[in-house]
C-alpha cells in the first residue's frame, strides 16, 4: 500500500473514532435523524461555498449521473450516520463498535459476491483476524459476555453497515465517473434532503425535547467538517488507490483507537487484554493491506 493511501487511512481513522466518541454524547440530547441532518447541513453549506463554481461548471455531468450519486449520497452520507446515531442512542458503546468492525468483512464478501474480487486465503484470514481482535478489544476479552447482551440498537449497526458497503461497492463502480469535488455538492444537498423529512417525522412521532445549545453546536460542526468531510474526502481517496476492500479493512483499527482517544480524553483505563487485542487487529489489518502477493495465493 502507497504512503499516500496509509496517510489517508490514518486521518479517516481518527475522525471516524471522534464521530464515535462525540456522536455517542451528542446523541444523549439530540435526536439520531436531527443530528444527522444538522452535520449535513454543515458539510452541505461548506462543500457550496468551496465547491459550487465548480458544480456549475460540471452541472451536465452530475446530471447525468444524478442516480449514482443519490444512491452513494443517501447510503454514504445520510443512512449511515443517521442508523449509527440511532444505535448510539439505544445500545452500548461497546456493542456498537463490535458490530461496526465488521465492515471491513462485510464489504470483502460483497465483493467477492457482486464483482468476483478474489482476495486469496490469507487475506480473509486477515479480515477474519482484525474482526476477532477488534470485537476482543472492545469487549476487555469478554466477548461471549457481550454477545449475549445484543440489544436491537444494534440492529441499527448492522443496517449501516450494509448502508456503508452499498456505498462503498457504488463509489467504486461511479465515482471515477463524476468530478469528485464538484459531485459533492449534489451529493451532501441530496443527502440533507433525504434525512429533512426523517428529521421531521421523528420530532413528531417521538416528541422529544431538545434544545441547540453551544455544545451541540460545536457537535454539529466538528461531525460535519470532520468526519463527514475530510474523512469523506480521504476515504474516497484511498478508495481509489487501493479499492473497497482494502480501504474498508483498515476500519478495523476504529476499536483501537477510539478506546486510545477515550484513554487520552476522558482518562479512561487500558487493561492488557487490549493490548494483546490491539496487537491482534494490527496484524490482522496487515495481512490484507501490506502483503497483496500473498492474498493472491
Amino acid at each position: 500500500m502507497s504512503c499516500r493511501a496509509v496517510g489517508y487511512l490514518s486521518v479517516v481513522v481518527l475522525l471516524f473514532s471522534g464521530n464515535l466518541l462525540v456522536g455517542k454524547s451528542t446523541s444523549a440530547s439530540l435526536p439520531p435523524m436531527t443530528l444527522a441532518l444538522g452535520r449535513m447541513l454543515v458539510v452541505f453549506v461548506t462543500v457550496l461555498a468551496l465547491f459550487g463554481p465548480a458544480a456549475w461548471r460540471q452541472r451536465q455531468v452530475l446530471w447525468r449521473e444524478r442516480r449514482a450519486l443519490a444512491i452513494m449520497a443517501i447510503h454514504g452520507m445520510a443512512l449511515f450516520s443517521a442508523l449509527l446515531y440511532s444505535a448510539l442512542r439505544s445500545s452500548e458503546a461497546t456493542n456498537v463498535a463490535v458490530l461496526e468492525s465488521l465492515t471491513p468483512a462485510a464489504t470483502a464478501l460483497a465483493m467477492a459476491l457482486g464483482f468476483r474480487e478474489r482476495l486469496g486465503r490469507v487475506r480473509w484470514f486477515g479480515i477474519g483476524l482484525s474482526a476477532v481482535g477488534a470485537a476482543w478489544v472492545v469487549s476487555d476479552g469478554a466477548l461471549l459476555d457481550t454477545l449475549g447482551r445484543l440489544q436491537a440498537g444494534d440492529a441499527l449497526v448492522a443496517g449501516a453497515i450494509v448502508a456503508w458497503v452499498i456505498y462503498s461497492l457504488a463509489a467504486r463502480q461511479w465515482l471515477s465517473r463524476v468530478p469528485f469535488y464538484a459531485a459533492l455538492v449534489p451529493m451532501t444537498g441530496m443527502a440533507a434532503l433525504f434525512l429533512l423529512p426523517l428529521s421531521v417525522l421523528e420530532n413528531l412521532w417521538f416528541d422529544m425535547c431538545w434544545r441547540l445549545d453551544g455544545s451541540a453546536l460545536l457537535a454539529m460542526l466538528y461531525l460535519g467538517l470532520g468526519p463527514s468531510l475530510v474523512a469523506l474526502i480521504c476515504y474516497n481517496r484511498a478508495l481509489l488507490l487501493v479499492g473497497p476492500s482494502h480501504t474498508a479493512t483498515s476500519l478495523n483499527l476504529l476499536p483501537v483507537v477510539t478506546m486510545l482517544l477515550g484513554y487520552l480524553l476522558l482518562g479512561a483505563p487500558i487493561t492488557r487484554e487490549q493490548v494483546i487485542a490491539a496487537a491482534i487487529v494490527i496484524a490482522g489489518v496487515s495481512l490484507v493491506t501490506l502483503n497483496p502477493r500473498l492474498g493472491r495465493r
